[in-house]
């Protein structure tokens, strides 16, 4: 009962996971979009209406940094994800060893 209990939990914490980790990917691919726009707007390949050069490359450091957030909790996310993976494999190594330990002596 417990085992399926920390199995579930197990479940439930690589389920979020995994959405945060699809919300992630889908915050990088709009910043990557307006990270292209506003590169272009700095080189003058488009046209970057009333924005001066000064307040262009303060969105594009601010860009930058946002990405590297991004980043850094993606590394999070999949540490996390790896230690779910591992905990549940321990937990399957375990349910094997009680199944042997539980075979009567003569075929050990």
């Amino acid at each position: 009962q417990l085992i399926k209990q920390e199995e579930l939990k197990r479940l439930h914490k690589a389920q979020a996971v995994q959405r945060q980790l699809e919300e992630l990917e889908e915050r990088q691919r709009a910043l990557e979009i307006f990270g292209v726009k506003l590169e272009r707007e700095l080189r003058g390949e488009a046209d970057s209406g009333t924005k001066d050069e000064t307040q262009m490359l303060h969105e594009w450091f601010e860009l930058v940094l946002e990405k590297n957030k991004l980043m850094r909790y993606e590394s999070e996310l999949l540490i996390i994800a790896q230690e779910l993976e591992l905990e549940d494999h321990q937990s399957r190594l375990e349910q094997t060893l009680r199944e042997k330990m539980a075979t009567d002596g003569k075929s050990k």
